[in-house]
């Protein structure tokens, strides 16, 4: 709860309260949604590419909005309601949280961006912190200019730990989120092939998550994955005064990861020769976890807390979920595709044993730029017949993966099918018992209509 009052407030985003009358009204709460909108939530009509949220400041107040804010001359205000006058509302809701979290002195912010794996580790920070302090985190996946805010703003006097994802799909973006939260300490998951379509290369990537650096306070730490190449060479190229934690299975990482056993139950591995059982399968999962451990270290959790928290985490829906089903079980890693996340999927297939098949339900990977077509040609190359026995493939952009992996694959065990129905129908002649079905694909993609199906098969 905010608990400012409307004064405070004006100060706090650089705006103008429309009259002194009103210096006293108490807010606990800013809201962006007339539809969830409550009786004294103050409302921020923010402007998007195709809406403009100064339309509904009207319906805001008849739903009980004790004031609002506007951009000057955007709002005619005919019964003298209570606004915060500004240039811009966007701005002005960046420079709001951005002074609120400065006032908040006991807090303590995380700050974890990365083309993966930034939802699943922030969710694994907050398990393993919540026990020992008041830990407070970002909603699913609000990560962008308008999310950052609205998760500083839900911090408040008692919060000991804020966990903040930053995400961009855009150069600058990252500089912004940064320098608003002003993170304690900044972490770089990994750089992959997320959002190419607007930052063109991997290495253009890195140097905007690096950005997370900009507003990291002084005394600050930045962690970072050292088995990324480009990440490890670009960190090693700046001069960052602030201390610095690598991880990774690279024995020159400060965190030296060694991966004992992945199975359906789980993964075993250990850091620096202490051993860690969680129920999270692939190496994408230990490395997320293993960020987590380390921040439990820096804030002196106790290592059997620590490992408690791990054992207890569940997997966030269709990322890397294993679902158990009638005589089979089915990867459901469909949340998202890019070229980086999809290898991780299929070294995770190859690393679970005790299955008499693995098939592979692949589907388009998007918005990766000028290069989509050779990107998905690569994925075709490299899939091994040894670790995949059928390959299913749906959506334009996979016909390239088929094209390239036909190539390498013996017998009649590629397939592809510009229907999702002709697809389930073969899926529901190969699947046998004590099969692993991995699928994965971009969002839009929608390939949890296929697994659905399959779900239900009665072997």
């Amino acid at each position: 709860m905010l608990n400012l009052k409307l004064n405070e407030i004006a100060s706090l985003c650089n705006g103008k309260l429309n009259d002194k009358k009103f210096n006293d009204i108490n807010i606990d709460l800013i809201s962006i949604d007339t539809r969830t909108i409550e009786q004294d939530d103050m409302y921020m009509p923010i402007i998007g590419e195709k809406f403009d949220g100064h339309v509904f400041i009207d319906e805001a107040f008849n739903k009980g909005a004790s004031a609002t804010f506007s951009k000057y001359g955007e709002y005619d205000n005919p019964n003298n309601k209570p606004v915060i006058w500004v240039k811009n509302t966007n701005q002005a809701f960046i420079n709001l949280a951005a002074n609120y979290v400065k006032k908040l002195e006991k807090l303590k912010i995380i700050a974890i961006t990365g083309s993966n794996g930034k939802t699943t580790t922030k969710d694994l920070i907050a398990s393993v912190l919540e026990k020992d302090l008041i830990v407070k985190k970002t909603i699913g996946n609000l990560n962008n200019h308008i999310g950052v805010p609205r998760t500083l703003l839900r911090f408040d006097k008692h919060t000991d730990v804020g966990v903040v994802e930053m995400g961009t799909d855009g150069f600058g973006q990252i500089e912004v989120l940064s320098n608003m939260a002003k993170p304690n300490i900044a972490i770089i998951t990994n750089i992959g092939d997320s959002h190419l379509e607007q930052l063109k290369t991997r290495e253009n990537i890195a140097d905007e998550k690096l950005h997370i650096i900009d507003g990291l306070k002084d005394d600050g730490i930045f962690i970072y994955n050292n088995d990324d190449g480009i990440l490890r060479e670009k960190v090693k190229s700046l001069n960052i005064k602030q201390k610095t934690i690598s991880f990774g299975t690279r024995k020159d990482s400060d965190f030296v990861i060694k991966i004992i056993e992945s199975n359906k139950n789980g993964s075993v591995f250990s850091i620096n020769g202490y051993v860690f059982n969680i129920p999270l399968i692939g190496t994408h999962q230990v490395l997320n976890s293993t960020i987590a451990i380390i921040i439990g270290k820096l804030f002196n959790i106790d290592r059997q807390v620590i490992i408690d928290a791990l054992g207890k985490k569940e997997i966030t829906k269709m990322r890397s979920e294993l679902i158990a089903c009638n005589g089979f079980d089915i990867l459901n890693d469909s949340y998202k595709s890019n070229p980086q996340s999809l290898r991780s999927a299929l070294e995770t297939a190859n690393l679970l044993t005790g299955y008499s098949r693995k098939i592979a339900i692949l589907g388009d990977m998007l918005e990766l730029g000028d290069n989509e077509v050779e990107l998905h040609k690569e994925i075709g190359r490299e899939i091994s017949p040894e670790n995949v026995d059928y390959l299913l493939l749906y959506g334009k952009l996979s016909k390239n993966i088929y094209n390239e992996a036909i190539k390498n694959f013996y017998g009649n065990r590629v397939f592809y099918f510009d229907t999702k129905d002709k697809l389930i129908d073969k899926a529901k002649f190969l699947i046998t018992k004590n099969s692993l079905v991995l699928v994965k694909a971009s969002r839009s993609m929608r390939m949890e209509e296929i697994i659905e199906v399959l779900s239900h098969i009665n072997l």
